[in-house]
């Protein structure tokens, strides 16, 4: 809550970070098991924490928060197996909505995160800058998708307006012209 500026003690600097992450795992993980999709701690062998996936229809997703600064995912085992499950992806662009089957060369399991904009240290914390879906690169670099909710969100609820074409008249003008020839 509030700025960085204004807290005293520079331990609590350090502390807010990880707090984020932790309450942003729990609802993560909140919202996975009332939707009744699976999620489970995966651990990183041989160190590092357990960190959250959530599993459904082929797409693994975790979630990571991002200072608004940086550009590309920061670099740690357990995002990198996520990565690593795009591999296929990687030198082509498939179309991922087909109904393929693995054997016939299908993407398979894909690995998506999902990210969260941190606001600078300046500014309030109480509210994320952006929420973003991204399917990052193996080597972490780029993304085969990168799109915030909002956009995605405004998909599906924009009113999407139907355009009956008036053919009325190309059709009375056919009728003048057989009347009169």
């Amino acid at each position: 809550m509030g700025s960085i500026a204004k807290l005293g003690e520079p331990e609590q600097s350090r502390f807010r970070p990880q707090a984020r992450h932790y309450v942003l795992n729990a609802a993560f993980r909140r919202a996975a098991e009332n939707s009744g999709i699976v999620c489970c701690d995966v651990d990183t062998t041989p160190k590092g924490e357990n960190y959250i996936v959530v599993n459904s229809a082929g797409v693994k997703i975790s979630r990571i928060g991002l200072n608004y600064d940086e550009k590309c995912i920061r670099g740690a085992k357990h995002r990198s197996l996520l990565a690593e499950l795009n591999e296929n992806l990687e030198g082509y662009t498939p179309d991922l909505f087909s109904e393929r089957d693995k054997s016939e060369g299908g993407v398979g399991t894909l690995g998506m995160l999902v990210l969260n904009i941190n606001p600078p240290h300046g500014h309030s914390q109480d509210n994320m800058l952006d929420l973003r879906i991204v399917v990052p690169f193996t080597n972490m670099k780029g993304y085969h998708f990168n799109r915030s909710v909002s956009e995605l969100l405004e998909l599906y609820h924009t009113e999407q307006a139907v355009v009956i074409p008036d053919k009325v008249i190309p059709q009375l003008k056919k009728r003048l012209k057989e009347q009169e020839g």
